[in-house]
């Protein structure tokens, strides 16, 4: 019996075709049984941020700290931000950056850019500590309240970890935050001495700090608590009524200060919007750069000589 060639060539690579294919479905098997090792987590951009400004926030911080100043996540935390030390320091390289290129579309290359770039460096700092005045502000306007519900609390028997949850359970923010932050720092095994002095770290408030002299004394010599909170609620609320008087008295000044910082600097902004020829010698040569300055600095002394006269001391 005679087979064809064709026939005697296909048997070969059909049965090569086959073994490749069994072979490639064996091998997906045994890749299918092995344990898979799980992929290592991407970094995301906020570890990024983490990984390269973490140094110099933790070396700024040190500075501070040996200089008797707040480190950077305590005025964080005293402005109410939830941000970390390395975030704050890439805004405000970004806000450096920004400034400065703006100054380099709008001026070209001189001192524009750099003028520009020094607002970008202060601006972010200026911000933070209007936050902390504004909080400590607001964080002082309810310590009348959460004296009277503490003291309440205390008089119906309960001890001091159950009154100060139960203000952070029924205050108003800031009060609540972080009077919630102290509870459960005390509920995780922190002592009520070491979680109310974090809490003057985070709270820069002369009423506090007396508040909380007054508790820590209590929990060493004893006494009634109750009444002495009593007591600083009266002391408080007559210094709060009198601070609203004085604020009141003050108010024209205070008025003032606002008028006299934003008429030269709205009357410039109308000069070189309205009038650019006008007004061009002061942004396109050096003895204008420096009027500005000297204007600029001027006004920032005339600024700081009535809040001195018309500040309200604690």
């Amino acid at each position: 019996m005679n087979l064809p060639p064709e026939f005697l060539v296909s048997i070969p690579m059909a049965a090569a075709i086959i073994i490749f294919f069994w072979s490639l479905d064996r091998v997906r098997k045994e890749r299918a049984s092995e344990p898979t090792l799980p992929m290592p987590p991407r970094a995301t951009p906020r570890d990024l941020v983490e990984r390269l400004l973490k140094p110099a926030a933790e070396n700024l911080s040190e500075r501070r700290r040996a200089e008797g100043k707040p480190t950077l996540p305590e005025d964080l935390a005293r402005a109410g931000l939830s941000i970390t030390a390395a975030e704050y320091l890439l805004i405000r390289i970004g806000a450096v950056a920004l400034g400065a290129l703006a100054g380099l579309l709008r001026f070209g290359f001189g001192f524009g850019p750099i003028i520009l770039a020094a607002v970008g460096f202060a601006v972010p700092p200026l911000i933070v500590n209007y936050l902390q005045s504004r909080r400590q502000a607001r964080f002082n306007a309810q310590l009348g309240g959460m004296l009277q519900l503490l003291s309440n609390s205390l008089k119906t028997g309960y001890a001091i970890d159950r009154a100060l949850e139960t203000v952070a359970s029924k205050s108003q923010p800031p009060v609540s935050t972080e009077f919630e932050r102290v509870a459960t720092e005390i509920t995780l095994g922190t002592s009520v001495e070491d979680a109310l002095s974090a809490l003057l770290l985070r709270i820069n408030s002369p009423d506090l700090e007396f508040i909380v002299t007054a508790i820590l004394l209590h929990s060493r010599v004893g006494g009634n608590l109750a009444e002495v909170l009593d007591n600083i609620s009266d002391t408080l609320r007559d210094r709060l009524q009198t601070k609203r008087d004085m604020s009141v008295l003050t108010a024209q000044s205070r008025a003032s200060t606002g008028i006299i910082t934003g008429l030269p600097i709205l009357l410039a902004l109308g000069l070189y919007i309205f009038v650019p020829g006008y007004y061009a010698p002061m942004t396109s040569t050096f003895i204008g750069y420096v009027l500005l300055g000297m204007a600029a600095f001027l006004i920032f002394i005339g600024n700081l000589i009535i809040q001195r006269m018309t500040a309200l001391e604690a």
